[in-house]
């Protein structure tokens, strides 16, 4: 384990060639489950921050403070080409999953870097004329015998995770409606997860988060961030149409809590930024600024908290940790809490 441990300072800016040698050398492939997912063997690095409650954190000691001036690079290989490079790869059985920007996706062996296989997704030529960053690729997920992501024309698909080849895609959203697919998925008990960024053209309907059925692609439900006429929350925009309301994105990667049931995902502001230009500066014009608590099962918001009512672009869209402790604990007793939050 200290190979993959010492890889993982660096093969976060590395991909491999194609090429099948050693592919039929491996392991039988053990299929991840919902419990695997749940409680990560510490050798793996099953999803973009390990953990469904999104720490970032590994368990794995072998590589420390005083031995860490130590660590020599074993290999390194060129990424994949793309305006922006932001994967996290995955870990598993002793095989890297690569997610490389425009849908160029690799597996590798851990320790060698010999490659196994890579898939390439065709794309539609016009991308960039609807997405301003249509080539970001963060994350994959791992469940079943598939890798799966969410692709820069708007569908969420599964790869064989033994050989590269396609199992199921299913179209999200249509790409010419301004919905950016800037992150992969979780998997939440069998569902596949995703929020995405919604540019303005596309309007309120392509401000969503949905879930899939992780063995099939079918879509189970989706759960618009921008509320319609009738739907608790419309009457914070202050009477602002349905149609004009632009652009609460959710582009980073949720969390889960499978105790709860919950899925944890941040939002992004409002545009124009300037309320003023919308519904009026004492509007709340949720969902904007807020993190959501989603019923996995269903997509209904059990309960949101709005950070800040945004006029300066402030985006709030980013990974949620899940902490267990008491409700308002005493700053004093709780190291990590924010000395400047104010119970409320």
């Amino acid at each position: 384990m200290k190979h993959i441990a010492a890889l993982m300072v660096f093969v976060a800016v590395t991909v491999v060639p194609f090429t099948t040698a050693a592919q039929n050398q491996r392991a039988p492939f053990r299929p991840v489950t919902d419990a695997m997912l749940e409680k990560p063997d510490p050798a793996n690095w099953p999803m973009w921050r390990r953990t469904l409650d999104s720490w970032g954190f590994s368990p794995l000691d072998e590589v420390n403070r005083s031995n860490v001036n130590q660590l020599r690079m074993v290999w390194s290989r060129a990424m994949g080409s793309g305006n922006v490079q932001e994967a996290t790869p995955l870990v598993y059985n002793g095989v890297m999953f690569v997610p490389n920007p425009n849908d160029y996706i690799t597996a590798f062996e851990a320790d060698t870097g010999r490659p196994l296989w890579e898939y390439r997704r065709e794309l539609p030529a016009d991308l960039g004329k609807y997405l301003p960053f249509f080539s970001i690729n963060r994350n994959l997920a791992i469940y079943g015998n598939t890798i799966i992501d969410t692709s820069a024309d708007d569908f969420v698909f599964a790869l064989d995770a033994q050989t590269g080849t396609l199992v199921w895609e299913t179209k999200i959203l249509d790409y010419h409606k301004g919905a950016q697919q800037s992150s992969g998925p979780i998997i939440a008990r069998g569902k596949v997860i995703s929020g995405r960024g919604c540019e303005p053209e596309g309007g309120p309907e392509a401000c969503v988060i949905t879930a899939h059925d992780a063995r099939t692609g079918k879509e189970l439900w989706r759960t618009r961030t921008i509320p319609a006429p009738g739907e608790p929350g419309d009457e914070t925009w202050g009477g602002v149409p349905f149609e004009r309301r632009y652009h609460v994105g959710t582009w980073m990667v949720p969390s889960y809590d499978p105790e709860l049931n919950l899925i944890y995902i941040g939002t992004s502001v409002s545009s124009p930024a300037p309320k003023f230009l919308l519904g009026g500066n004492d509007k709340k014009h949720l969902y904007h600024n807020s993190t959501l608590a989603l019923n996995a099962d269903t997509g209904k918001i059990v309960w949101y908290y709005q950070h800040i009512v945004d006029h300066w672009d402030l985006d709030h869209p980013f990974e949620r940790l899940v902490v267990d402790t008491v409700v308002a604990p005493n700053a004093k007793e709780v190291t990590w809490i924010n000395p400047r939050l104010k119970p409320g």
